[in-house]
């Protein structure tokens, strides 16, 4: 899978797996607005902005894809690159500028966190990031909007699949062919985003 992606100019083999999620389930559509947290080193936001520009013969200034992460990478035109925490307040602001009075179509996350090796640590350092990712959906996403996120096998991961439920009207699990078999990471997709108070 590396040396695919390699082959393909791709950021990172993470990029082949999106790629797979969307095949499936058409989450990243053209003319959407994207938010991808979590994107260093870039190969989420390389697919995304592709199938939200695909066929597109002019684009205008808008970005469509608001790529949010504590390291730096290069953008590529279309995505406006935002380096920090997406939960301060100064973050938050700059995302506001670039979504323009828009809603995002779609929430990506393929955050992790630094693995311990300590499996119960891990999962519930991941469940945290999945429920900081949903927080950013109940502020961007717009109704009927779609969301992705990276979850480990496990108690904490079913736990946060109940919690996905009532904020979208479908929620499907899938591991796609380009993870590792050994790997316990699946992804979680939300269809049909609902509003809740």
């Amino acid at each position: 899978m590396v040396k695919q992606a390699k082959r393909e100019g791709l950021r990172s083999r993470a990029a082949l797996k999106l790629r797979e999620i969307n095949s499936k389930f058409n989450v990243v559509r053209k003319g959407n607005v994207v938010l991808d947290l979590g994107a260093a080193p870039g190969g989420w936001t390389q697919i995304a902005v592709e199938e939200c520009r695909k066929g597109m013969k002019s684009t205008n200034e808008l970005v469509n894809v608001i790529a949010i992460d504590l390291l730096h990478f290069d953008a590529f035109p279309g995505v406006g690159v935002i380096v920090g925490d997406f939960r301060k307040q100064d973050i938050q602001s700059q995302i506001r500028e670039y979504l323009a009075g828009r809603q995002a179509d779609v929430v990506l996350s393929d955050m992790a966190p630094s693995f311990s090796g300590i499996g119960f640590r891990d999962s519930e350092d991941q469940l945290r990031l999945c429920q900081n990712a949903l927080k950013m959906a109940q502020m961007y996403l717009k109704p009927g909007g779609r969301f992705v996120t990276k979850i480990l096998r496990s108690p904490a991961g079913d736990q946060f699949r109940q919690e996905l439920k009532p904020h979208f009207e479908q929620v499907k699990g899938f591991k796609p062919e380009s993870s590792r078999p050994e790997s316990t990471e699946m992804f979680l997709v939300g269809l049909g985003f609902r509003e809740t108070k």
